[in-house]
């Protein structure tokens, strides 16, 4: 029996078989395991994924300056339709102020002869007082035929004579010179004393009138 005992002690036991030892391993080993796994878990990153977010990215970016453009594009249109409506209404203006500049370039010339038109009047109005004055007669005819040539002339330029008579009084149209009592109804035109006068349809003279008050209503101014 001692012989056996002392052949066993000579041979070698095997680390792992020690079970404080193998325990000791397995620790380590899981040591090891928990601390390599963050990296084992981890995503790994390749080139296509790097290019990819960079493509977005850019797409973000290129969007984010195509609707600034598109802003300052509508912002540009504008200004340039505001400024065509500009140009257009001044044009208009232009061409306006040119017809009117044609229309009435002679009318500080036309209304120095109306004066002439009114001694004529005047003086048709002396000689028809005389109805049985036989020379009055003929120059009756001459005045007229003058008076006839001065309107139609007149006419030509587009200025033309209006009557008031009868009409209710327009301070647009008629200058009031005096106010009478009269049968004629209040606000109406008595007596015309000078003829006014229109060019193109615009006031070039107004007429000089006497204005009635209504037959009792106060005493003549």
């Amino acid at each position: 029996m001692p012989e056996e005992k002392t052949a066993n002690q000579g041979q070698n036991v095997p680390v792992a078989d020690t079970p404080e030892i193998a325990e000791a391993m397995k620790e380590a080993m899981a040591a090891l395991d928990q601390k390599q796994r963050p990296q084992a878990e981890a995503p790994t990153r390749d080139a296509a994924d790097v290019v990819t977010e960079a493509m977005i990215k850019a797409k973000h970016e290129l969007e984010a300056v195509l609707e600034q453009t598109k802003k300052e594009t509508e912002h540009f249109r504008d200004k340039w339709m505001r400024a065509a409506a500009d140009l257009e209404n001044y044009k208009k203006r232009a061409s306006k102020e040119r017809d009117e500049v044609a229309k009435f370039a002679n009318e500080k010339l036309l209304k120095d002869f109306l004066p002439i038109v009114d001694d004529v009047d005047r003086a048709l109005a002396s000689l028809l007082a005389q109805p049985n004055d036989p020379t009055a007669q003929i120059l009756i005819d001459g005045v007229k035929m003058v008076q006839k040539k001065f309107i139609s002339q007149l006419e030509k330029h587009q200025v033309v004579a209006f009557e008031s008579e009868g009409e209710v009084f327009d301070p647009a149209r008629h200058e009031a010179v005096q106010q009478i009592n009269s049968p004629v109804p209040a606000g109406k035109v008595v007596t015309q004393l000078q003829r006014g006068f229109l060019i193109h349809d615009r006031l070039l003279r107004p007429a000089m009138v006497v204005v009635s008050l209504g037959p009792g209503s106060g005493p003549s101014a």
